[in-house]
């Protein structure tokens, strides 16, 4: 693989960088940084909401891409999965700083139940674009006890019981707003077309 000058770089794809950074071509990787970096943290700080745990989280997910680049498998934009390598981060860092002793005797998979929600497919496409006014609007449209539970799973890492508690509400309730939620919320962007159909 030939090695580009860092003006060639600024028009190469996101798919092809990332191959390079595979072969450990650190231009191509300082490149994608550039290109990525500052959504990557304005979704971390949304999370996390501490400016300098962010910008650490950042380099923390950064660092993984340069050792793991090889993990990307196409299935989505390079940005989506950029983006959801910093998501991870965050919710690693808030599970960290919530560690209680009770939390072991509990359900050790309850905030995974959230946090990872079932369509992949949309959680790449609201990590892409979750800052733009269109996914202002999708959510918007949706009633307000499903958008809240949504909200506080996805940009507050809480997991269902976390939810339940904190709104008084049951948690078979919490987890039917957030199933429905996701469901409108994905008619929602396929109506603007950043959904593919599965079709």
């Amino acid at each position: 693989m030939d090695r580009l000058s860092t003006q060639d770089l600024t028009k190469v794809s996101d798919e092809e960088l990332l191959a390079r950074t595979v072969a450990l071509d650190a231009l191509a990787f300082e490149a994608l940084y550039d290109r990525h970096a500052k959504t990557v943290y304005s979704l971390i700080l949304r999370v996390v909401q501490e400016p300098s745990a962010a910008e650490e989280l950042v380099q923390e997910s950064f660092w993984q891409v340069w050792r793991k680049a090889e993990q990307y498998t196409g299935g989505g934009p390079v940005g989506a999965w950029l983006c959801r390598i910093g998501r991870n981060k965050a919710l690693d860092h808030l599970r960290r700083l919530k560690a209680r002793p009770q939390a072991a005797e509990g359900d050790p998979e309850a905030l995974e139940q959230v946090a990872t929600p079932a369509s992949h497919q949309v959680e790449a496409e609201v990590s892409r674009i979750w800052d733009r006014q269109h996914l202002q609007e999708a959510l918007a449209a949706i009633p307000d006890e499903q958008r809240r539970c949504l909200e506080m799973a996805y940009f507050d890492g809480k997991s269902q019981r976390e939810i339940a508690e904190e709104t008084g509400t049951p948690i078979g309730t919490i987890k039917t707003r957030v199933r429905i939620g996701l469901e409108k919320l994905e008619r929602s962007l396929r109506a603007m077309g950043y959904v593919e159909s599965d079709g």
